[in-house]
């Protein structure tokens, strides 16, 4: 495994930029290391004082030392900015294909771009990024993980461009427990925009937020061809058991009030 470090590259390897909080002791360190295939480089973790690291830009190539060969950066891997929680603004280049489990869990930013050739966002990649406002998944995107979303407590809009077809459990699960009390509250996404594409939904996806607005990109048949569903404990003689099997929702029971919009441009 290498390490990027301030100043730790020729400027013929890499350009990439770090800014570091003064108040703690210490300063973070990027890892990265190579691909089994050894054809790409992958952003692996941070390693000393995650909470100096507020703003970074991943380098679309990396190398291990001045004068080696440098090579793409396709992945953000698994965990790898994980409880960075001063990390403000980071910068992720168009050579990046994969997003990993749990990569940006509690980071601080409020918004996020993610690149155009993104194929594949693992589950939970922004857990719990409570500042993040809005969020665009381009629609490069081919497999969207369960709980990529979760906890994004102040997300207000999601623009789901990605051709996928079935949006997994959790996905913008959004409620906040009431500090000391038994009560559950409602957080800000409000509008969802959909793709055509999408064949079925688990209702958990969109739970816990007051959505008024859903934008559908396709037409009237294909909004009621959708399916809502959810996986639920299998019942054998009466008794709950540790399987679980496939529950199907009615549409109306799980939309409400909310206000669908079909054939929606975004």
């Amino acid at each position: 495994m290498k390490k990027l470090a301030v100043a730790a590259l020729s400027a013929a390897c890499i350009i990439s930029a770090v800014a570091f909080a003064g108040c703690d002791s210490g300063e973070a360190t990027v890892d990265y290391k190579l691909s089994e295939d050894g054809t790409h480089y992958i952003v692996s973790g941070v390693s000393g004082n995650q909470r100096a690291l507020t703003e970074y830009d991943v380098p679309s190539s990396y190398c291990e030392e001045e004068g080696g060969q440098a090579l793409p950066v396709t992945e953000i891997g698994d965990d790898a900015f994980m409880n960075c929680t001063r990390l403000k603004k980071v910068t992720v280049p168009d050579t990046v294909t994969r997003i990993g489990s749990r990569a940006f869990v509690r980071c601080a930013f409020t918004s996020f771009t993610i690149p155009e050739n993104v194929t594949i966002i693992e589950s939970r990649a922004f857990f719990d990024c409570s500042y993040l406002k809005e969020i665009t998944i381009p629609k490069s995107v081919k497999s969207l993980g369960e709980m990529a979303f979760y906890c994004c407590t102040s997300l207000e809009k999601a623009y789901v461009k990605a051709e996928i077809e079935t949006l997994e459990a959790y996905t913008f699960y959004n409620s906040v427990h009431a500090q000391g009390q038994n009560v559950f509250y409602n957080t800000s996404l409000t509008k969802v925009y959909l793709p055509a594409t999408l064949k079925r939904i688990d209702i958990t996806a969109l739970q816990g937020n007051i959505i008024t607005d859903i934008y559908f990109a396709g037409n009237d048949d294909q909004w009621n061809d959708l399916y809502f569903y959810k996986m639920v404990p299998k019942v054998v003689d009466g008794k709950q058991t540790d399987e679980k099997e496939e529950k199907k929702f009615d549409k109306k029971d799980v939309v409400g009030t909310t206000e669908i919009h079909k054939n929606s441009e975004f």
